[in-house]
């Protein structure tokens, strides 16, 4: 597999793309800045990574002298550009990717994806997809969650299963009436005795604590909670696929329009 990517940058997702690349794919890495493009070449080198990918010194959106990927036509599975202005170099791409191959835009801006998109209908690129990403930090905390009284827990657990009983049977019938009604009264005498047995905890807490604390000891649970307001700049990631027809180069074009 050969993977196109422009700008390097730190070389971070160069590190991660060769971790996939590896062992029989290669990385075509390009960047424009050449204090840049010295040191990712030396962290390559440094890491043995050198014999995967290859680091080029160049401007492929042709802003300063001719744009380009200088490499032959339909010869790339995926093309990543993390640029600027991505649009002037999807003609590029469109020429070196193979039918069917992948590109992948990063833009910080709505309105740059809007001209990517524009880019890749243009030169032959389908179902062009969108999605924004947003960093939403968390953080982790103690949450303070009082357990129902008991009394209430095992209320909860009273047999309702007589309520499904078949209705054909006029005894039966009769019978889970009675019972259902047996159940709802000792749900009340519950709940009537939890009251009062909880007014006399509360009254006993207050005359031995000296403050409305209750005795028992209420559960924490660790939580990862959002911040409330997210940090960080948006980012929109533009995916397409190449189309079958193949794209003319961007190079002799411009040489044709000039007369060259």
């Amino acid at each position: 597999m050969t993977l196109v990517e422009s700008g390097t940058g730190s070389g971070a997702l160069s590190h991660a793309a060769l971790r996939t690349l590896a062992p029989h794919g290669h990385l075509h890495t390009f960047e424009f800045h050449q204090d840049r493009f010295k040191t990712a070449r030396q962290e390559f080198e440094n890491h043995n990574l050198s014999h995967l990918v290859t680091v080029h010194h160049k401007d492929v959106c042709g802003k300063n002298g001719n744009g380009g990927f200088d490499l032959p036509q339909a010869t790339v599975d995926a093309v990543v550009l993390d640029l600027p202005e991505p649009w002037l170099a999807v003609a590029h791409a469109a020429f070196c990717i193979k039918a069917g191959g992948r590109i992948a835009c990063y833009s910080p801006c709505v309105e740059q994806s809007q001209k990517t998109i524009a880019a890749l209908e243009k030169c032959g690129f389908h179902s062009i997809k969108t999605m924004e990403y947003r960093l939403r930090e968390h953080y982790v905390d103690h949450v303070t969650l009082e357990a129902p009284p008991k009394e209430l827990r095992e209320g909860r657990g009273a047999n309702v299963e007589s309520s499904s009983v078949e209705h054909d049977d006029p005894t039966k019938e009769q019978e889970a009436k009675e019972d259902i009604d047996e159940v709802d009264s000792s749900k009340e005498d519950s709940q009537v005795n939890h009251l009062k047995k909880d007014k006399k905890r509360k009254r006993q807490d207050t005359e031995s604590n000296g403050d409305n604390e209750p005795s028992e000891k209420a559960k924490q649970l660790l939580c990862a909670r959002p911040f409330p307001v997210m940090r960080g700049h948006s980012a929109f990631l533009t995916f397409a696929t190449a189309g079958n027809a193949p794209q003319p180069d961007p190079k002799i074009q411009s040489k044709k329009v000039n007369g060259n």
